[in-house]
């Protein structure tokens, strides 16, 4: 029997390994974590010492913060999931081989071979597709939410810190300037001009404006801690560092149309991306319906006798038409649309709230500056009737810890209209000039 009749086998029969041998396989590259040296790491970051303004704390939180190093990497799994719904079926070989005994020919048994090709149909490998890079809008939205939120994070823990700093400096006069005056008022106690209970008010008020302190104090000790957060770093990371406050030194701010916050915010762009991909899915179970059609083509040497054969096969749609995983998407598909609405109703509300807080926050600034006035004016007034030999201390230090409590309001009310420009800004997610 000539060799040449066994050619074609024997190749079929390699074809497989053949294949396998080219094939370039992907290795398993370690990666592990060690918790300690994460730790270390983690504790040993610092901010550099020179002057940090708020752009450039932000900047740095973009760097530097975990979430948005997730959010990152969401994004990257959707870009690599493109590529995995693009893929299509491999192949199969199967080889099945009989022996038949005893032994009656040079060649006993049948030796086959048989392949599996699968046609995916009803464009199911394009839904996949289509819902993957629906996915990948979605995730690169949520990257764009993640570094808003650090952000405003930033802003209101940067704010707190300036507010409760300015606050310590007009408290500590505005202690100073009562004692003044309670000491002015004790003399007159003991000079028999006032009774004792004159001065009882002027306790109080000290001691209402030391409980004020500690928990400026206070305040401000969580302010630092928030900030740190808001950077990624631990608190002793902001030790040293040197701030520059002149992003809150103005009180005048533009809004933003409402239409970008309803239109524009990534929170909202991401839930309209989750909603396509909800449909595109619901298009994939769709076609699914459809079955798949698979070509079988195959080879058997049956004692030495060549014999050929082509298949074809198709899962039959009796049982179900895959009713149940299209409900389910359906139902998915609902869900994605009543989160997009919840969504853009979130961000209304959002919006409305802090453009009624910065105009009313706006009020109450002007009303501070009004009364400063007057009672700069009334310290005026007290200092020359002091001059003029007709005046009272004690009058003219009352009004001086009148016009400090007022100074006090004021910073209060600067602070709130900077916290209504970050509840502004995260609202519609761009920056008020």
């Amino acid at each position: 029997m000539s060799h040449a009749r066994f050619r074609a086998p024997i190749l079929l029969f390699s074809l497989p390994l053949l294949a396998c041998s080219c094939t370039q396989f992907t290795h398993f590259n370690a990666k592990p974590l060690d918790v300690d040296v994460s730790a270390a790491s983690l504790t040993q970051r610092r901010l550099s010492r020179h002057s940090w303004t708020l752009q450039s704390l932000t900047e740095y939180a973009r760097t530097h913060h975990p979430d948005i190093a997730v959010a990152r990497a969401k994004y990257a799994l959707a870009v690599a999931a493109v590529r995995s719904a693009g893929e299509r079926p491999n192949p199969t070989a199967a080889l099945s081989p009989q022996i038949v005994t005893p032994w009656t020919k040079w060649i006993a048994g049948t030796y086959g071979i048989d392949f599996d090709w699968t046609f995916e149909t009803a464009g199911k490998r394009n839904q996949r597709q289509l819902a993957a890079h629906t996915q990948v809008g979605a995730a690169a939205a949520n990257v764009i939410d993640t570094t808003w939120k650090v952000h405003s994070a930033v802003r209101k823990a940067f704010l707190d810190v300036y507010t409760a700093g300015q606050r310590s400096k007009l408290l500590s006069d505005a202690i100073a300037q009562q004692a003044e005056l309670l000491a002015a008022l004790d003399d007159r106690v003991k000079a028999g001009s006032e009774s004792r209970s004159a001065t009882t008010q002027a306790r109080l008020l000290q001691a209402q404006m030391r409980l004020q302190a500690a928990e400026n104090a206070r305040l401000a000790a969580i302010a630092r801690a928030s900030l740190a957060e808001a950077l990624g770093l631990g608190l002793q990371g902001i030790d040293g560092a040197d701030f520059s406050f002149a992003a809150f030194e103005s009180s005048s701010h533009s809004v933003p149309g409402k239409h970008q916050a309803l239109t524009h915010r990534a929170d909202v762009l991401a839930a309209l991306a989750e909603y396509a991909t909800a449909e595109a899915n619901l298009r994939l179970e769709i076609a699914k319906q459809y079955p798949d059609l698979h070509l079988n083509p195959g080879y058997a040497l049956d004692a030495g006798e060549n014999k050929w054969t082509l298949g074809i096969g198709l899962t039959l749609p009796i049982l179900n038409h895959n009713q149940g995983a299209i409900g389910e998407a359906e139902a998915k598909r609902k869900q994605a649309a009543a989160t997009f609405d919840a969504v853009q109703a979130k961000a209304l509300a959002e919006y409305d709230r802090a453009a009624t807080a910065l105009a009313a926050t706006t009020t109450k600034l002007a009303t501070t500056h009004v009364l400063l006035d007057e009672q700069t004016q009334q310290v005026a007034s007290e200092e020359r009737l002091l001059q003029a030999g007709s005046g009272d201390r004690a009058a003219l230090l009352s009004a001086q810890v009148e016009r400090a409590t007022t100074r006090i309001a004021r910073i209060d009310a600067l602070a709130d209209i900077q916290a209504a420009v970050t509840e502004l800004e995260a609202a519609t997610q761009t920056h008020t000039p």
